[in-house]
């Protein structure tokens, strides 16, 4: 699974965050369960406040500390400046950068949707950075991108995931 280089203009989100770990996989138990609480409670207030009837969102990497494996995962949608999002959500200013993108395999259902997604993050962070020869991460927010090709009723689910990357010193 190779990956498309790409220079990404930057993003303006509003949406809304959790603070979680790396530490006992308790990303991998808060984001799915952030998401749920999202998809029931948050995703539309979120897009009425932005005038949309649907719009792509994204999970945002973001404040990474590396020392203790903490960081802020932000779902969130497209704000432009002059947006009003609810005044409980968060906004976030992602700066132009260069991305590795990897969009992951496609899944026939949910659960593997998300298996997939997992499995995709494993193949970067444990196979494809480390083998790369011309490129390694940058610092700077690492981002997924679900849109209609993972709305409800798709034979197909599929998403992209974006890595910041720099040519290797």
């Amino acid at each position: 699974m190779d990956p498309v280089i790409i220079n990404h203009p930057g993003l303006a989100l509003a949406g809304y965050g959790i603070d979680t770990r790396l530490e006992n996989g308790d990303n991998l138990r808060q984001i799915p369960a952030f998401w749920n609480d999202y998809a029931q409670r948050l995703r539309q207030p979120l897009l009425e406040s932005l005038g949309r009837p649907h719009a792509p969102e994204y999970g945002v990497t973001c404040d990474f500390n590396p020392a203790d494996g903490s960081f802020r995962y932000l779902i969130a949608m497209e704000c432009p400046a002059d947006g009003e999002p609810p005044a409980d959500s968060e906004r976030r200013a992602l700066p132009p950068a260069k991305y590795a993108v990897f969009t992951t395999p496609p899944a026939p259902d949910p659960a593997r949707f998300g298996e997939a997604i997992v499995a995709t993050w494993q193949h970067i962070y444990g196979q494809w950075l480390p083998a790369s020869a011309k490129w390694e991460h940058a610092i700077g927010a690492s981002f997924e991108r679900y849109d209609g090709r993972c709305a409800p009723g798709q034979p197909s689910l599929q998403m992209d995931i974006y890595i910041p990357v720099q040519p290797k010193r």
